[in-house]
């Protein structure tokens, strides 16, 4: 447990010296966040035995030569790189974590530096909102460290270049298909009407659910979707009940938020098309999530943007309100990072190293 918390304080403690340091120099940002990046790079990096699915990863990386090209029972994208790490950089697994967290924290960190007035400590409500996307490098979380990057071409309205980098993205993942509208999304108004119709729409999908996921399951885990359909609501006691918890964080922070939307000047308009992406995956999340939480993988790729929104909503808040910001964030994130730190074996305790296989 030990490791977790040490870098789970580094990201806590730094996050807020961003927040109300006012005279930070740049140097002095960057140089944290190459801190922090280093240490989540071999932190995530040097794992052995750790992490959601390792069973499985270990398995596919250790047996693609035997696997036929195409159909070794992950996307193409994510295949091609294990198998060329493999064939031209080391057949070792160690090295290829690296790699994947390089990856990840490679587009990541620039993003972020570049679109975030606090980078710190958006990094921060990166590793609260998921320890795994933080750095450890399961084929979404390279997918979705690609489809937060497109943001630059997102809010620049360069089509092609965010089309090439989705497109690369769902060949790692088949679930970054369902961000191809985010273009368009970025540039939607809500309104009265608008919220109504929309609202009705999600209620209705959400019966429907079953039948949508029929169709897009295959987003999620290639050849898996009947096999989650088929557990179904043997999962929880009571699905609804477990939608209502998973919407609980996402409306808390929708509602810290949704105050410093104005779509009647066009000064705001990066921050109105980061709330649009933000509200759409607490739609899909609605809709999906009810058949099964692993289907609330399809709205990660929307979720992730509450990263950059948060801080920007705190940039713009009055020193009242942004002192709750804080509070509520900081205590949100201890109480969640308190619940992902499970002890189920294999998950992420204890934290094993690869010195000690």
């Amino acid at each position: 447990m030990f490791p977790y918390l040490a870098v789970y304080s580094f990201f806590l403690i730094f996050g807020l010296f961003d927040l109300f340091i006012s005279d930070r120099k740049k140097v002095i940002t960057v140089s944290l966040m190459t801190f922090l990046g280093v240490t989540m790079i071999i932190f995530a990096g040097m794992r052995w035995n750790t992490g959601t699915d390792w069973g499985s990863y270990r398995s596919y990386f250790t047996s693609i030569e035997r696997r036929q090209w195409g159909g070794s029972g992950m996307e193409i994208g994510y295949e091609i790189i294990v198998r060329f790490f493999k064939m031209f950089i080391s057949s070792d697994q160690t090295p290829f974590l690296f790699f994947c967290s390089i990856f990840i924290i490679g587009f990541t960190y620039p993003t972020v530096y570049k679109h975030s007035p606090f980078p710190l400590f958006t990094l921060f409500l990166l590793i609260s909102y998921s320890l795994v996307g933080s750095g450890f490098g399961v084929r979404q979380d390279l997918s979705i460290a690609l489809t937060l990057y497109s943001i630059t071409f997102i809010k620049e309205r360069s089509f092609y270049k965010y089309a090439v980098i989705v497109f690369i993205a769902a060949l790692i993942h088949n679930s970054a298909v369902i961000f191809f509208p985010a273009y368009y999304i970025y540039l939607f108004k809500w309104n009265t009407a608008k919220f109504l119709i929309i609202s009705a729409v999600v209620i209705a999908f959400i019966f429907l659910s079953g039948t949508l996921m029929q169709t897009f399951g295959a987003l999620v885990a290639e050849r898996k979707a009947e096999h989650y359909l088929e557990m179904g609501m043997d999962q929880f006691e009571n699905p609804y009940v477990a939608l209502m918890k998973g919407l609980s964080g996402r409306l808390l922070f929708l509602s810290i938020c949704v105050w410093f939307v104005n779509y009647k000047t066009g000064e705001n308009k990066y921050y109105n098309g980061l709330f649009n992406l933000y509200v759409f995956g607490i739609i899909l999340y609605a809709i999906f999530s009810p058949i099964n939480l692993i289907f609330s993988r399809l709205a990660r790729p929307y979720d992730i943007f509450q990263i950059l929104i948060i801080p920007l909503a705190y940039f713009q808040a009055k020193r009242i309100y942004k002192i709750f910001i804080v509070v509520i964030i900081v205590a949100f994130s201890i109480l969640k990072f308190s619940t992902i730190i499970r002890n189920d074996d294999g998950v992420n305790i204890p934290y094993k190293s690869a010195l000690s296989r």
